[in-house]
This record gives C-alpha cells, sequence and structure tokens, in this order.
C-alpha cells in the first residue's frame, strides 16, 4: 500500500524464532516507523485446507485471530501475527529469524 513517499506492507509472520517478536509483549514488539502487530491467531497446520502464508485469505472475521490483543500480550511460538510494516521494518525482522533445527536423520 502506498504510503507518502513509501509503502506500507501487511504480511504474516510465524512468531517462533523471531527475536523481535517472541517472549515480548506487544506493546515490547512495536518498532516506531518499522512495524506493528495488528492481530494475533494461533499457526495452522500447512496441510490443513484453507492455510496461506499470504494475506489474501485473511478476513477480519476469520476465526483464530484477535484483531484488538491486549498491549501486554506475550507473543509464543505457536503464535501467528499478521505485520504492518516498511520494507526495511519487514527486512529487519526477516533478518532476525533464527533457523529451525533439521532433523539429524535426515
Amino acid at each position: 500500500m502506498p504510503v507518502e513517499r513509501g509503502s506500507l506492507l501487511f504480511t504474516t509472520v510465524d512468531v517462533a524464532g523471531h527475536p523481535e517478536l517472541e517472549g515480548r509483549s506487544l506493546h515490547q514488539a512495536f518498532r516506531e516507523n518499522e512495524w506493528r502487530v495488528l492481530a494475533v491467531g494461533s499457526v495452522v497446520d500447512p496441510t490443513s485446507p484453507g492455510s496461506t502464508d499470504t494475506l489474501g485469505g485473511l478476513r477480519l472475521d476469520r476465526p483464530g485471530f484477535d484483531w484488538r490483543p491486549a498491549h501486554g500480550r506475550t507473543l509464543r511460538a505457536g503464535d501467528r501475527v499478521v505485520v504492518a510494516s516498511t520494507r526495511r521494518g519487514l527486512d529487519f525482522l526477516m533478518r532476525g529469524v533464527q533457523p529451525r533445527p533439521t532433523d539429524p536423520r535426515r
């Protein structure tokens, strides 16, 4: 979405592995001029029907997302958040992702 001289991006992000999100309250996870969490839900099984990694399937009435989360709510692994961000903010947020451990049996 174009805003003034820049863009505002909307995406869903799994909280697990994000040091700027995991274990922080919504208030602590907010970064002025970078990103803001708009809604909090649970990670959906990627094999389930209707699951998506884009905002195309998100609706305000979609079950499982709290579109008015309390600022004191702590974000945990297993949460998925809808984020509004700048390009720079999303780049910073995504660089902070910790790699998932790989299965040693593979």
